[in-house]
C-alpha cells in the first residue's frame, strides 16, 4: 500500500508494506483474544494466518507462497468457530485502540465520524446468520448483505477507527449511536462534531442527538418538494 500527497513532487512517496501491516495488528489480537489449542499451535499462529489473508486478500492457500508458518484451513476454521461473537465486540474497542491510545489524548474533544458499509453477501441463510444478512438495494449483482457500523475519530494527520459493530435486523441506527456515545464517554473522549453518513439522514436520529446536545453533520437526502426546492442552487443558505 502507498500514497502520494497532492502536488508533492519534491515529497518521497510513503509506502505502508505488508510485514508494518501484519506486526502492528498481530499484537492487539493477541493481547486480547485467547483461544485454547492442544498442540503445537499458538494463537499468534491462527491469527498470523488470518491477518496476512486480509493483508494480501487472498485464501490460505494462496498466501501460503509469501508466508512462513501458514496454518491449514481446517485448523483456521476449527479454532475460529470456538470464538464467541458476542465477546469479540465487548473487547473490539481494547483491540482496535491499543496502540492509538499512546496518541491520544484524554479528556480532548475530537471529531467524530460514524459510517456504515454493506459488504455483498452471496451465500446462503439460515439460524446461524440470519439475524446478520441485511436486505438493502441491489450492489455488485446482489442485495443481500454483511452490513456494519463503525466509528473514527479524525485528527488532523490520522483516522483511529474506535469500534465496528455488525449490523443486526431487531436494532435500529440509534441503538448504534446510543452505544457509540456511551463508549466515547467510556474513553473519556469530547465530541467536537460527528459527522454521519446519509444512512443515518432520519428523524429520530436527529431527535436522540440534539436530546444528547451532540452537534451533528449529515448529508442531506434530496427527498420531498421542500427539501428539493431549498437545495436549488449553491448559495449557503439554512432552514427550520
Amino acid at each position: 500500500m502507498s500514497f502520494q500527497l497532492p502536488n508533492s513532487k519534491n515529497i518521497p512517496r510513503v509506502e505502508l508494506r505488508s510485514k508494518e501491516c501484519i506486526d502492528t495488528v498481530l499484537k492487539p489480537l493477541t493481547d486480547n483474544i485467547k483461544i485454547k489449542i492442544n498442540g503445537s499451535l499458538t494463537c499468534k499462529d491462527i491469527f498470523h494466518t488470518a491477518v496476512c489473508m486480509a493483508v494480501d486478500k487472498g485464501s490460505v492457500h494462496s498466501i501460503s507462497k509469501n508466508y512462513q508458518k501458514v496454518v491449514c484451513e481446517t485448523s483456521i476454521r476449527h479454532h475460529f468457530q470456538k470464538l464467541d461473537l458476542d465477546n469479540l465486540i465487548r473487547i473490539n474497542e481494547k483491540i482496535l485502540l491499543q496502540e492509538a491510545l499512546k496518541i491520544l489524548e484524554k479528556g480532548k474533544k475530537y471529531v467524530f465520524a460514524i459510517d456504515f458499509t454493506n459488504d455483498p453477501y452471496y451465500g446462503d441463510t439460515d439460524s446461524s446468520n440470519e439475524n446478520y444478512v441485511i436486505r438493502s438495494q441491489s450492489k455488485k449483482s446482489t442485495n443481500s448483505f454483511y452490513s456494519y457500523i463503525s466509528l473514527s475519530i479524525i485528527t488532523k494527520n490520522n483516522r483511529f477507527t474506535v469500534s465496528v459493530l455488525p449490523v443486526e435486523k431487531n436494532k435500529t441506527k440509534v441503538d448504534y449511536l446510543s452505544y457509540f456515545i456511551d463508549c466515547i464517554k467510556k474513553l473519556n473522549f469530547k465530541v467536537k462534531v460527528l459527522c454521519l453518513d446519509r444512512e443515518f439522514y432520519s428523524v429520530d436520529v436527529f431527535e436522540f442527538l440534539q436530546n444528547k446536545k451532540i452537534p451533528h453533520i449529515t448529508p442531506v437526502v434530496r427527498r420531498g418538494k421542500k427539501i428539493k426546492k431549498m437545495l436549488i442552487g449553491r448559495k449557503a443558505r439554512n432552514a427550520q
